[in-house]
């Protein structure tokens, strides 16, 4: 049985975060001033905390939260990393690092093992217990993501994903590692 459906009614019973807001008031569009309509940073802050709100939502039926979920996904594609290169990458504390790794690992979603070369150092590991729930949790998340984007048609949601990979590139180019 997944380990989301056996969590689901705690989860429900306990918010995953003291950081969790009300949702985004949908018919509030119609009585905002222009001027917050016409405001860029205005809207984006508020549709993060929507987007943010509904995926912690969605990762709360594990009993993870958005920097967990990073972690897994950076494993997919890398393979494996040290704890020291996850937490450069993902710009986590390395404190925090190793909090959110010690749960993933209770969980058996990774495996940290002493790196061959430097017996300091650690190599983490997605298992594949690890990858099966990163499977689930993407299908839970793509649901949410159809709902959220569901006013934009297929061409709008492409475009506006490249603005935004545009966009992050552009600001974070200056701080590569």
């Amino acid at each position: 049985m997944m380990r989301a459906k056996r969590n689901a009614s705690k989860a429900h019973a306990h918010p995953a975060s003291s950081q969790e807001q009300e949702p985004l008031n949908t018919g509030i569009a119609r009585v905002l001033p222009e001027r917050l309509l016409t405001d860029q940073a205005y809207l984006l802050g508020r549709l993060g905390r929507e987007a943010r709100r509904q995926f912690t939502q969605v990762l709360s039926a594990w009993e993870l939260h958005p920097s967990h979920y990073g972690i897994l996904l950076l494993l997919e594609a890398i393979g494996q990393a040290s704890q020291q290169h996850l937490a450069r990458t993902l710009t986590i504390d390395r404190a925090n690092m190793v909090t959110l790794l010690d749960t993933l690992e209770e969980r058996g979603f990774i495996e940290r093992q002493a790196d061959p070369r430097d017996r300091r150092r650690h190599v983490v590991k997605l298992t594949a217990s690890g990858q099966e729930e990163l499977q689930q949790i993407r299908q839970a998340r793509a649901k949410t993501d159809e709902a959220f984007f569901a006013g934009l048609d297929n061409e709008e949601q492409g475009t506006l994903h490249r603005l935004l990979v545009k966009l992050f590139n552009s600001l974070t180019e200056d701080h590569e590692m």
